[in-house]
């Protein structure tokens, strides 16, 4: 138990160093908050690709819980989501919205094809 404590710590940290980052790399555009739509595009299609690939061992405790439960953003994407609907940005909250739904699905069938060739 200990060490799968040390994985998921360890992962997180690494995991909460590239989001920060990431996401402060990544311009917005106009409203949208594209920095953690580039966030949560990369985790899920990483989450995706090692669930798919059915690769045992630690790394669901080191990457799938600890680095990508710390890299994606999905309560940042909440909140900032809300944030342009609170704000009266009714369409940049739709474009918002539909943008992280549908390219975060797309990188979970990206990976899941590119495995299965």
């Amino acid at each position: 138990m200990v060490y799968e404590l040390v994985l998921v710590g360890a992962g997180g940290f690494l995991g909460a160093i590239m989001r920060f980052i990431v996401s402060g790399t990544v311009p917005t555009i106009n409203e949208i908050p594209t920095g953690t739509l580039t966030v949560n595009a990369i985790g899920s299609f990483v989450l995706a690709a090692l669930t798919f690939s059915s690769v045992e061992g630690t790394h669901r405790f080191f990457i799938s819980i600890g680095m990508l439960g710390s890299f994606t953003t999905f309560s940042t994407f909440a909140y900032e989501s809300f944030r342009l609907l609170d704000e009266g940005e009714n369409r940049y909250f739709l474009i918002n919205v539909g943008l992280n739904l549908s390219v975060c699905l797309i990188a979970v069938s990206l990976a899941h094809q590119l495995l299965l060739i």
